[in-house]
């Protein structure tokens, strides 16, 4: 496996995820059933996100001295769990989505949407002891016959390949015209459904202010199946 891209760090695992593994520890659930999967889709990235030159969890720009990308920026705050809703460490998640006009960085995407070219489109993150990730991005545009959402692939020591996808409580109406999300049993949309509020984050280490910032942030519960399964679980 490649070493993944520490190049910068907008914000320590400490900070985004600060005074959120101790609420997500008090965990209200004693079972749930797995995230369900669904389509890769044609726009992952070429080549795959660990030989791109940059992956981190900062989204919103290529690197500090770059521009910032175009859009709402928001925060995404992730635990991967067991069906027991106990933590998984060491799992890689890689995520990817269009930027905020709707545009995916991929040369099958031919849409007439302008890309971004400050916009880093993908990230690869792991997991702790705590099951948590986080990672800092733009609301992605919708774009012809999708409602917004963000993609993952959820890879776990021993466990099946999970690829699923993260949609946005605030596009209800574009939600119900989609067709893959509409193909989920209704328990499935719920748990892939992330509501947004603000919430103060650490600012930036390269940042000039040392005011704390407020965005919109949202957890998505990603939730795996047994060892012993040989597929992830399907939407229908």
């Amino acid at each position: 496996m490649q070493p993944f891209n520490n190049r910068r760090s907008f914000l320590s695992r400490a900070a985004i995820t600060s005074g959120f593994s101790i609420g997500l520890c008090q965990r209200g659930f004693s079972w749930a059933p797995p995230t369900a999967s669904a389509t890769k889709g044609p726009f992952y990235p070429i080549p795959d996100i660990d030989k791109q030159k940059y992956f981190d969890a900062d989204l919103t720009r290529l690197d500090e001295k770059s521009p910032v990308a175009d859009g709402e920026q928001i925060v995404v705050q992730g635990l991967v769990l067991d069906m027991d809703d106990r933590p998984l460490e060491s799992v890689i998640v890689e995520v990817w989505q269009a930027c905020a006009s709707g545009r995916y960085n991929h040369p099958q995407d031919r849409n007439d949407r302008p890309a971004d070219p400050n916009f880093q489109y993908w990230a690869k993150m792991l997991t702790g002891a705590d099951g948590a990730f986080a990672f800092r991005t733009i609301h992605p545009g919708k774009y012809p016959g999708r409602t917004p959402h963000i993609h993952y692939r959820v890879i776990a020591p021993k466990r099946p390949e999970l690829v699923t996808q993260m949609y946005f409580e605030s596009q209800s109406e574009y939600n119900k015209k989609d067709g893959i999300y509409m193909e989920l049993k209704p328990e499935q949309r719920q748990a892939v459904t992330v509501g947004f509020e603000p919430k103060a984050i650490a600012p930036a280490s390269d940042s000039a202010s040392k005011s704390e910032l407020k965005l919109p942030t949202g957890l998505f519960r990603i939730v795996l199946g047994p060892t012993g399964d040989t597929k992830a679980t399907r939407p229908m």
